[in-house]
C-alpha cells in the first residue's frame, strides 16, 4: 500500500504541474480583447495577418514550424506584447491535439486557415506527376485546415465573434481555370478545402459558428513567385486590409460564398 502512495503522489503532483502551467498560459492572455489562432505566421501573409491584428490590440496566437528561425514574428511578438508563438506543422495532428488541449477553455474568436504550399510545379504536369508531392500539397493544404477547423471548434464556439477563416484562391475555381495547365496539386487541393470548408459550414452553423472562404488575390508572397506569376501583385498589407474587412463584416446570414480581398465573389 505504502508503494502505491508513493507512486501515486508524485502523479498527481505531475498532473498538477501541467494543469498549472496551461492555467497560467491562458489566464496571461488578455481577457478583455478578442483573440485570434493563425497558422503559417512567420511570413507573408500570415505575418502581415498577425501584425494586423496585434495592431488592432488583439492576443495574437501566432503559430509557424519554426520559431526559432521567425525573426521577424519575434520582432513582433517585442513589440506587442499580447503576441505568443506557438510552434505548430499542421500536417502533425498530434501537435494540433496539444496546442487545442494547452489552450482548453480560452475562447478564440477567429481562427485563420493561413498555412500552405504550392510545391514544386515541374512534378504537378502530365509526364512528372509526383504523387508523393500531391499527398504533402494535400496534407498541408486540405487536411490541415480541417483538422484545425475540428480541434479548435469549441475555442471558437466560446467566442463573442465564433469565425473560422479559410484562406481559398482563384486557382481553386473550376470555370476560372478550365484551360489553365499545370498546378494540378495546388488547383486541386484550393478546390478540395472549399469543400471541406463548405461541409464545415453546415456542421457548425447550429453552434453559431462561421465559416467563411476568402481569397488574398495575386499578392507579391514566396508563394506566387514560385508561381511564375510576372503581373501586377498586391502587397501583403493591402491584402490582409481587403480580407479583415470582410472578416470583420461576417454573420451566420452570409451566403458562405468565396470572397476576394477587394469584395468581388469567386466562381466555384
Amino acid at each position: 500500500m505504502r508503494g502505491l502512495l508513493i507512486n501515486f503522489f508524485p502523479a498527481v503532483l505531475s498532473l498538477a504541474a501541467v494543469t498549472g502551467s496551461q492555467a497560467a498560459d491562458t489566464a496571461s492572455l488578455d481577457a478583455g480583447s478578442p483573440t485570434v489562432l493563425i497558422t503559417g505566421s512567420n511570413r507573408g501573409i500570415g505575418l502581415a495577418f498577425a501584425k494586423y491584428y496585434a495592431e488592432q490590440g488583439w492576443n495574437v496566437l501566432a503559430t509557424c514550424r519554426k520559431p526559432e528561425a521567425a525573426e521577424d514574428l519575434k520582432s513582433l511578438q517585442a513589440e506587442y506584447p499580447k503576441v505568443r508563438i506557438e510552434q505548430l506543422d499542421v500536417t502533425d495532428h498530434a501537435r494540433i491535439d496539444s496546442l487545442a488541449e494547452k489552450y482548453r477553455g480560452q475562447s478564440i474568436d477567429l481562427l485563420v486557415n493561413n498555412a500552405a504550399i504550392l510545391g514544386p510545379l515541374p512534378q504537378q504536369k502530365v509526364g512528372g506527376l509526383d504523387f508523393d508531392l500531391f499527398q504533402k500539397v494535400m496534407a498541408i493544404n486540405v487536411y490541415g485546415p480541417l483538422k484545425m477547423s475540428e480541434a479548435f471548434a469549441d475555442h471558437v464556439a466560446a467566442s463573442e465573434q465564433k469565425k473560422i477563416v479559410a484562406l481559398s484562391s482563384g486557382l481553386g475555381s473550376i470555370s476560372s481555370t478550365g484551360n489553365m495547365p499545370g498546378f494540378y496539386y495546388y488547383r486541386i487541393s484550393k478546390t478540395g478545402l472549399n469543400m471541406a470548408m463548405r461541409g464545415l459550414r453546415t456542421d457548425l452553423k447550429e453552434r453559431g459558428i462561421i465559416v467563411a472562404l476568402i481569397s488574398p488575390g495575386m499578392v507579391g508572397t514566396q508563394l506566387l513567385a514560385d508561381s511564375g506569376w510576372t503581373g501586377k501583385s498586391l502587397t501583403t498589407e493591402t491584402s490582409v486590409a481587403g480580407m479583415t474587412q470582410i472578416i470583420a463584416a461576417l454573420t451566420p446570414d452570409d451566403k458562405g460564398t468565396i470572397t476576394n480581398t477587394d469584395g468581388r465573389t469567386i466562381p466555384w
